[in-house]
């Protein structure tokens, strides 16, 4: 069957160009907002995922349903016991991928996660440069 093909999204997509346009003497810093297609298929799936088992719309149920049948059986047996459930949290989950409604929810909330991040930083930066010149003021004083 095809159910297990959900991991390799987005590997179909990528096309070869006939040159690549990577000039290592011109490289552009990207801008610290700007999802990188990587990185942002591979955080924003995470995201779907984890937000898929958790909401009921979605494949909460049958997260649940397989989750059940799994501690009932134990982890050996339950992968034939549970099949069925396994089958169906699977498809259900392939099924979220696709949603427009849960990848817009999952790439906001990966946008608002990194401008947290990037605010931050920023805050730690100034931090650290007003401890630097502290001590700089206290070593020229006192030494």
């Amino acid at each position: 069957g095809h159910y297990g093909r959900g991991e390799g999204v987005g590997a179909e997509e990528v096309k070869k160009t006939e040159e690549s346009g990577f000039d290592k003497t011109n490289i552009e810093a990207p801008d610290k907002l700007v999802l990188l297609k990587v990185e942002r298929d591979v955080l924003i799936n995470d995201l779907v995922r984890e937000k898929a088992k958790e909401d009921v719309k979605y494949c909460f149920n049958q997260f649940v349903e397989m989750s059940r049948c799994t501690q009932k059986h134990g982890l050996v047996s339950g992968l034939w016991k549970c099949a069925d459930e396994n089958t169906d949290f699977k498809m259900c989950m392939q099924w979220a991928f696709y949603q427009d409604e849960l990848r817009d929810k999952c790439k906001n909330e990966y946008v608002m996660r990194k401008r947290e991040n990037v605010q931050k930083t920023r805050e730690q930066q100034l931090e650290n440069e007003i401890r630097m010149k502290v001590i700089g003021e206290w070593v020229k004083n006192n030494c």
